[in-house]
């Protein structure tokens, strides 16, 4: 038998204010076998902030603090919440406990640093201390990003901080974001690793971050280029909200080569172990959005031989290849045929070649389709509706997520099986996620599917670290 004498945690807190609910906590420590605050010494307890993060981000600060209960007793990660929601008055970040619908971090960002063990069988043994310094990764990546920031922080080794140990170190994945803004202290900046290749961007208003004579001026992140990592630097200009790039004439969509290597036309990147397509040179979109590699991966768990999968705005098919590699049969959606062009070759590199009655592409406008699919009672075990945030349909009407995402759930409900799934997402950053989910309720609604349930609600990766509301939404609902 043994003792713990000691604990000690490290937290990242700053979720937007928004606290778990006291009850629900000691329910969750009960349930675990923890008891309650009662079992747990909190007289003793301490709360010492290592880390503040304020530059760029006054409305979502985050501190990293360490938790320590020298009397260790049967403490866990949720008293350690307890402890610095009760002393701090905020919550740890991805706490979904605080808000189910923005989730600011993957899961909630609290870590077990250290403990000391004793034996009740042998008092006379020393206590055994085991400390996070004794294992592989001190810290894990997503709370790395938090409590590790200094100021002029850099890549090293051909990676960022929060990405040194997970990300960069995966040889199953070669494609993530590298910076990510304010969120990791570059106001205005994006950087994306390609393989060898990064691509970047930055507010054209932003005037901390130039290009000056081409070349990356004022506190441009850039690692050397002979780090021995990065072959070359692609830059692009773009605009606060990415969501409507392209939307103005002003708007300069070619991305140029700033220094290095230029890219092959086609870059072959690895995400999750499938391999998918990009193009550095041609657009402001590359042909994969990042910052949906988790639901690519929860995806392709769900499918199997005998999956069928609907992709609308289905963009160079990302959803439809991961969908294809698990073995399910997909049919690709949208209203621009150069994308759908790309979505057969990247299904053959990852040995899908059977197309012919397992995998289609329709070049047409959804809205249209949706209903057409429908009158020919068509039925799909997993719906995607991953509409951009504003676009012109084939009839040139302009539409938008904001004013008509409620019809296109209501036009999508009736070609899902019952007890299949409907995944709607949205990059409309200036959108609420609550609004979003009222607006999917309201089309589940009008179809006839009161009975939906929402079942799953997934924030951004952890390469996507955010200021604020999480400006990707991303929500499944079981259709009954």
């Amino acid at each position: 038998a043994a003792h713990v004498d000691s604990c000690s945690y490290v937290a990242a807190v700053g979720n937007g204010r928004k606290l778990a609910s006291r009850s629900k906590l000691l329910k969750s420590i009960a349930s675990g076998g923890g008891g309650g605050m009662e079992a747990c010494d909190v007289s003793t307890a301490r709360v010492e902030i290592i880390s503040r993060l304020r530059r760029g981000r006054d409305r979502d600060p985050v501190a990293t603090v360490g938790v320590s209960f020298p009397n260790g007793g049967r403490s866990t990660c949720s008293h350690a919440v307890l402890l610095v929601q009760d002393r701090m008055g905020d919550g740890v970040r991805g706490d979904s406990l605080g808000d189910p619908l923005d989730r600011r971090a993957t899961r909630r960002l609290v870590h077990c640093e250290s403990m000391a063990v004793s034996s009740l069988a042998n008092l006379d043994d020393e206590p055994v201390v085991v400390e996070a310094e004794d294992c592989p990764v001190p810290l894990p990546d997503d709370i790395a990003t938090y409590a590790q920031r200094r100021e002029k922080v850099s890549f090293s080794k051909g990676s960022f901080l929060g990405r040194r140990s997970g990300l960069a170190q995966n040889e199953l994945t070669s494609a993530y974001r590298e910076i990510n803004g304010a969120a990791d202290g570059y106001p205005g900046w994006i950087v994306d690793r390609y393989d060898r290749w990064l691509f970047v961007q930055h507010h054209q208003d932003d005037e901390e971050a130039g290009v000056v004579g081409g070349s990356l001026g004022g506190m441009g992140p850039l690692p050397s280029l002979h780090d021995g990592h990065t072959a070359g630097v692609y830059y692009l200009p773009t605009r606060a909200d990415r969501s409507v790039m392209g939307t103005s004439a002003t708007d300069k969509l070619e991305p140029i080569l700033l220094e290095g290597q230029a890219a092959p036309s086609l870059v072959p990147v690895l995400e999750n172990g499938i391999t998918y397509h990009v193009r550095l040179g041609e657009s402001f979109s590359t042909g994969i959005f990042l910052d949906q590699r988790l639901q690519r991966a929860w995806l392709r768990e769900r499918c199997d031989g005998n999956t069928r999968v609907l992709n609308c705005f289905a963009h160079t098919g990302a959803f439809s290849v991961a969908a294809a590699t698990a073995g399910a049969k997909t049919v690709s959606l949208d209203l621009d045929k150069k994308w759908l062009d790309r979505i057969r070759p990247q299904m053959e590199a990852n040995g899908v070649t059977e197309w012919e009655g397992h995998h289609d592409c329709i070049y047409g406008d959804c809205f249209d389709w949706l209903a057409r699919l429908a009158k020919r009672e068509e039925q799909f075990d997993i719906v995607i509706l991953d509409p951009p945030s504003t676009s012109v349909g084939k009839k040139k009407k302009r539409w938008s997520v904001k004013n008509d995402m409620a019809e296109l759930v209501a036009l999508a409900v009736p070609l899902v099986k019952s007890g299949g799934l409907l995944f709607t997402t949205t990059n409309s950053a200036s959108l609420a996620s609550e609004k979003f989910a009222k607006m999917c309720k309201g089309g589940l609604t009008e179809a006839g599917a009161e009975g939906a349930r929402l079942e799953r609600v997934s924030p951004m990766p952890s390469d996507f670290g955010g200021v604020g509301a999480q400006p990707v939404k991303n929500l499944v609902w079981r259709i009954s």
